[in-house]
């Protein structure tokens, strides 16, 4: 079930100054961001704001890189539902998934931009990653081909200029898919539903992101088997520690012809 009655964008009367003009009013988009219950087996675990757009992606990559499930075809279904305090996922998922929840409910609403938001246990917050076995080889060139090429793809920020996008390119740095959102945590969630949902091996290709790269974009990546990150902000050291030991080629300040390669280098060719 899609919701297409709450829009992505919506319209905004302001006020402008400007050194020129002086004060003018003036008619902008703004990005929108909701809240939505992520309700699994009848059971409420988290909310999280979101832009209301790709929200079944962004439920399918949530569930797996939060170790919710294992993969995708654990998800017996999806159902959303519209009140006028937000959006609501009902999610269907095995009785044994759903009991371990209990133990490690979110009880904090997940801010945008929220990765670890509502843990109470570290061992939660901080999960082993099975190492990603890397063999692929990418040229800088293909990372840089697809930096170049993913800001005219990005239609609702060049609408609002507030919202993140993740994308998936191919070893030819050919951007296929493209997924947006307030959040970065969520803009990568969505996309990473998308490869789960079209079973795209994720060892094909690699993940651009509008953000700068902390140690949970590195897990969620890592945790479907994505072998490079590529982000054009700079890392934290937890993510690039992080990176190192789950195999991940982790890039950064990935813009205007340049980037750092802060971990697994040697899957990176001239």
């Amino acid at each position: 079930m899609s919701i297409e009655s709450v829009d992505a964008v919506v319209a905004s009367n302001a006020v402008r100054w400007s050194a020129g003009n002086g004060v003018e009013s003036e008619r902008c988009m703004l990005a929108n961001e909701v809240p939505l219950s992520l309700v699994y087996n009848g059971v409420p675990f988290a909310v999280m704001l979101v832009t209301p757009q790709d929200i079944e992606n962004f439920v399918l990559g949530f569930s797996v890189t939060e170790g919710i499930i294992e993969k995708a075809s654990e998800v017996g279904g999806i159902e959303l539902e519209e009140s006028s305090l937000g959006i609501s996922a009902y999610v269907s998922i095995p009785v044994e998934r759903s009991s371990a929840l209990e133990t490690r409910k979110k009880n904090l609403t997940g801010r945008t931009g929220c990765g670890l938001c509502g843990e109470e246990l570290l061992e939660n917050a901080v999960r082993p990653i099975d190492p990603v076995k890397n063999k692929k080889k990418f040229s800088n060139r293909s990372i840089q081909k697809a930096v170049s090429a993913l800001g005219v793809l990005q239609v609702l920020n060049k609408e609002t200029g507030t919202v993140h996008a993740a994308a998936w390119a191919n070893g030819e740095g050919e951007i296929l898919v493209v997924r947006e959102d307030v959040g970065r945590h969520n803009a990568l969630d969505k996309l990473i539903g998308v490869l789960l949902e079209t079973e795209v091996d994720c060892l094909s290709g690699f993940a651009l992101v509008t953000s700068r790269a902390s140690y949970e974009m590195v897990q969620k990546a890592a945790s479907v088997k994505i072998s490079l990150l590529a982000a054009v902000s700079g890392p934290t050291d937890f993510a690039v520690r992080t990176a190192e030991k789950s195999g991940l080629t982790l890039i950064g300040f990935a813009r205007d012809g340049r980037q750092t390669i802060y971990a697994n280098a040697g899957s990176i060719v001239n």
